[in-house]
């Protein structure tokens, strides 16, 4: 049942986000609160776990995932699109993971308060997901990260006792502690943006 309620909740996301753009008003709020909502989730969730696992070399990791975006766009300056899309691919990556872990978090086992908690953040994730997919590369590729997303969570979900099994969590830390300094990049710049 939660694994359906997160899904539920995730594909809600857009239906929110797409009634509240037809009013600028509603549109700048709903704006303001996914990029606040994604800040707060780097900031108390991905961010101290990343610190728990992987200590204070993830705090260097951190940085060096903000950083990067920067360096990458300074290098391709005249492809700054593709730096882009290397920057969104790392965070869809690390999107992905998350959605695997949460999966693993709705197991039974998790405890009912972090499943309801991974419930009721999906609604902001769904919302994200789309205020940043389809303006920028449309409704089909939208619609496959939202699958994308479904499928790692139900990946999680299904097979989470043996990816815990398989994980070296500081190795994970790590990854998380990028992709949250990629994030961080994208909260302060937007997805497509102009450092002047």
């Amino acid at each position: 049942m939660n694994l359906i309620l997160s899904i539920a909740a995730l594909l809600l996301g857009p239906a929110i986000y797409a009634a509240g753009r037809k009013n600028p008003i509603a549109k700048r709020v709903l704006n303001a609160s996914i990029l606040l909502t994604i800040a707060v989730i780097i900031a108390i969730h991905i961010i101290p776990e990343a610190i728990e696992h992987g200590g204070k070399l993830a705090v260097v990791v951190i940085l060096a995932g903000l950083v990067f975006p920067m360096l990458l766009e300074r290098l391709f300056r005249k492809a700054t699109d593709t730096a882009h899309l290397v920057i969104v691919g790392l965070a869809a990556t690390g999107l992905l993971i998350h959605a695997v872990v949460d999966g693993i978090a709705l197991l039974p086992g998790s405890g009912t308060g972090l499943a309801y908690a991974i419930v009721l953040h999906r609604l902001p994730v769904g919302m994200a997901v789309w205020w940043a997919v389809r303006p920028n590369f449309g409704k089909t590729a939208a619609a496959l990260a939202f699958a994308l997303i479904v499928l790692a969570t139900s990946a999680g979900y299904f097979v989470g006792d043996h990816i815990i099994e398989l994980a070296d969590g500081r190795t994970l830390a790590m990854l998380q502690a990028f992709v949250s300094g990629s994030l961080i990049h994208v909260v302060i710049f937007g997805v497509k943006h102009d450092h002047h």
